[in-house]
């Protein structure tokens, strides 16, 4: 594909057929450059936009600049509402927030009091982002919103203090340094699984009563539920392996690099350097774990309940495949 395509307002830059296209696309979407963005540039990027979709923009720039154009706005406006959504819970400033959050996770031998903390404020965050950047169009009401925070907040603190506890009594008589390595990957465990608690509570009633299917033309052939799991899933994975490379990889490198001979004479530098390590994989970890499923799925009418087994198109040819928004 070439780097910029012919522009369509309505379509990403990149194939969300494969792999790579999604992983960029979703690079796009995080970029921090949008988050300074002016006002002023928005307001020109946004008009930009309209005119283009009304057929007045005279002189019509380049592919290059209406993508970017896009871009800007995309990361900056909320879809559903068309105001502008928050800096600290936009897509863009996920990577320098979570810096923040994983150092705090990744402490060694914190105490419970920090250990809590941390996990609270993970959370917290991800409610605030979550909320922020919700499908307007299918509002949730408030008292789910509640029950999940309240949910994934003690699932993750329940984790990661019992884990901690279970270590500890597992191997009493192991070394320090041992039950040291072993705690690292508790901050793992405990935001995956809480991660996971918080997308089935929020989205069971996708479970129960389905998510709608659509053939290939967009026309919508019911809801479904096994649609529904498949969809919850896919997401379940996906915070699993945002989580993944954040939480394992920076104590692993880090336990490394603490035994060089640089850091062992350069002390003060190995908070910087965790920071940096923590920056570099969240640079790439989230785009990689959204883009792992493409937004919209297909599945075999097979797999599907049995009143989508004999579909038929306006051609009255067999319907095989069905898709749905992840």
């Amino acid at each position: 594909m070439a780097e910029y395509p012919p522009f369509n307002p309505k379509a990403s830059r990149y194939d969300q057929s494969e792999f790579l296209g999604r992983f960029k696309h979703f690079m796009d979407i995080t970029d921090m450059s949008t988050i300074f963005v002016s006002q002023q540039k928005l307001e020109q990027c946004i008009q930009m936009l309209k005119d283009y979709e009304a057929g007045t923009l005279n002189p019509m720039p380049s592919d290059q600049v209406l993508w970017e154009a896009k871009k800007i706005v995309d990361s900056t406006i909320h879809p559903d509402t068309g105001k502008k959504i928050p800096i600290p819970v936009r897509l863009s400033a996920f990577l320098p927030v979570n810096v923040i959050i994983c150092a705090g996770m990744l402490m060694p031998n914190p105490s419970v009091g920090a250990t809590i903390f941390w996990q609270w404020i993970n959370q917290s965050y991800n409610i605030a982002m979550n909320h922020a950047n919700r499908n307007a169009s299918n509002e949730m009401p408030t008292s789910q919103i509640v029950q999940s925070y309240v949910t994934a907040v003690s699932v993750s603190c329940g984790v990661a203090l019992g884990l901690r506890h279970l270590v500890d009594k597992a191997l009493a008589t192991a070394s320090a340094a041992l039950r040291s390595n072993i705690k690292m990957f508790i901050p793992f465990a405990a935001v995956s699984i809480a991660g996971v608690a918080n997308v089935c509570i929020m989205r069971r009633n996708e479970m129960k009563d389905g998510i709608q299917v659509k053939d290939q033309e967009g026309n919508v052939m019911g809801a479904s539920p096994t649609a529904g799991k498949r969809a919850i899933a896919q997401v379940c994975v996906s915070r699993v392996f945002t989580a993944l490379p954040a939480l394992v990889l920076p104590p692993i490198l880090m336990s490394a690099i603490d035994r060089t001979s640089f850091v062992r004479s350069n002390p003060r530098l190995k908070m910087p350097i965790n920071l940096a390590l923590l920056a570099g994989i969240f640079y790439t970890s989230l785009p990689a774990a959204t883009a792992i499923f493409p937004q919209q799925s297909s599945v075999s009418v097979s797999k599907l309940e049995p009143r989508f087994h004999n579909l038929k198109d306006a051609k009255g040819n067999p319907i095989e495949v069905l898709y749905y928004n992840k």
